[in-house]
C-alpha cells in the first residue's frame, strides 16, 4: 500500500508535522511506502485557481499533472492540517479546487443525472485536524468541515473517508497529552 500524506501548516513547529511523521514511521515499519507532501514546502507550488472559461482548466499544467500523478499512485490519502475559522487552511482548499478537477477526480457524462462518475474510487482517506477550541464544539455544531470533506470533496470523487480525527485544545496540551495523541495516530496507522 502507498500512502500520500498531505500537510497544510505553514510552521515547522505545528503539531500537524509530528502527526504526519508518526503516521509515516508507523506505515513504513509495517512495509508500506509513504510520501509526505507539504503544501507549504513543496517545489510543486500552485497558484490560486483562476480561469475565464471552463476549457481553460483542461489546458496542460505541469504542476497540476505532477500532483495528480502522485494522487493516482496513492492507495490512501492522509490529510493533516489545523482548523482555522472552522475550516481548512486556504492552501488546502486551493489544492482541492486546483487538483481534484473534472476529468481527473470526477466526470459528468451524458448519462449522469445528479452525481458524476467518481474517478478516484478504490482510494481511502484519513483526516487528522488540530485546533485550539474544544474538539467537541465541532461535533456540537454538526461538524461542517467533516461533512464538506466526506461528501462534498472526497466522496464526490469516490474516495472513502476512513476516519476524521480532531485533536482539540492544542495550546493547552501537556507533552504527555501530545504523546497520547501520537500514540492514537500510531494505532490508526497500523
Amino acid at each position: 500500500m502507498h500512502s500520500l500524506i498531505i500537510t497544510a501548516h505553514p510552521s515547522s513547529h505545528g503539531f500537524t508535522h509530528a502527526i504526519a511523521q508518526k503516521y509515516r514511521e508507523t506505515k513504513e515499519k509495517n512495509g508500506h511506502t509513504v510520501e509526505i507532501f507539504d503544501l507549504y514546502k513543496t517545489d510543486l507550488k500552485m497558484g490560486y485557481l483562476t480561469f475565464e472559461e471552463k476549457a481553460d482548466m483542461k489546458k496542460p499544467d505541469a504542476t497540476r499533472d505532477a500532483i495528480q500523478t502522485k494522487i493516482k499512485a496513492a492507495d490512501e490519502l492522509v490529510f493533516v492540517f489545523p482548523i482555522w475559522h472552522v475550516n481548512m487552511p486556504a492552501i488546502l482548499k486551493n489544492f482541492f479546487d486546483t487538483i481534484f478537477t473534472g476529468g481527473f477526480a470526477y466526470q459528468y457524462t451524458k448519462d449522469t443525472f445528479i452525481f458524476p462518475v467518481k474517478l478516484l474510487k478504490g482510494k481511502t482517506a484519513r483526516v487528522f485536524c488540530t485546533c485550539d477550541a474544544f474538539a467537541f464544539l465541532y461535533w456540537f455544531i454538526g461538524n461542517p468541515l467533516r461533512m464538506i470533506l466526506q461528501f462534498g470533496v472526497l466522496g464526490w470523487c469516490g474516495i472513502k473517508l476512513k476516519n476524521y480525527t480532531n485533536f482539540g485544545r492544542m495550546r493547552k496540551k501537556t507533552p504527555e497529552e501530545c504523546q497520547n495523541m501520537l500514540d492514537k495516530v500510531e494505532r490508526m496507522a497500523r
